[in-house]
């Protein structure tokens, strides 16, 4: 993992994403900080940041010989995620294709639940901005599971350091910083 792209990051992450206040987390609970990660991978320098620095530990888990198919994760933290992943590994020459998974089946047209589906079977890298309490990625591992996919990691810019890596226990968290990392 470059250790140049990584302090950027981080300092990109401190600038722009690391808020104080009052904020209402998606797991219910409050918090006098909060992680507006969307502010960096909706970026085009903390996109390829991000994207570059996952693939880095795609990279590494690859070499200790887990194997990764595809990327993808919970909308909408994981969409721009996945996406640029796959963008940076075709410019790296090892495509690694992303999918989508949804909230809910769509309603109309094909009412998919995952867009562009790998292949049954398939270990899979799942992707989140922020991890916290694990909810979110569990249920994300639970869709993708039921459609006959491996989860062979989960990967995440902040672990918030509450409970998130507990929760996902089976599961290997491959998070960028933790949330210690970047409060100053």
């Amino acid at each position: 993992m470059s250790e140049a792209r990584r302090a950027r990051l981080q300092t990109l992450l401190r600038e722009r994403c690391f808020l104080r206040g009052s904020f209402r987390l998606a797991g219910g609970g409050t918090s006098a900080v909060y992680f507006d990660c969307k502010r960096v991978t909706l970026d085009p320098e903390g996109l390829a940041l991000t994207a570059d620095l996952l693939l880095d530990a795609v990279e590494e888990l690859r070499a200790a010989g887990t194997e990764i198919a595809a990327v993808g994760g919970p909308s909408i933290g994981a969409d721009p995620i996945a996406a640029g992943m796959a963008l940076r590994s075709w410019e790296r020459g090892r495509p690694l294709p992303s999918f989508l998974i949804r909230s809910a089946p769509k309603d109309h047209g094909t009412t998919r639940l995952l867009e562009n589906e790998p292949p049954p079977g398939s270990a899979v890298l799942i992707v989140e901005d922020v991890v916290t309490s694990g909810r979110s990625v569990r249920e994300a591992i639970a869709r993708v599971e039921a459609a006959g996919l491996r989860v062979a990691a989960v990967g995440c810019i902040v672990d918030r350091e509450q409970g998130g890596r507990e929760a996902l226990a089976g599961y290997r968290l491959v998070a960028l910083f933790r949330r210690s990392e970047l409060e100053t």
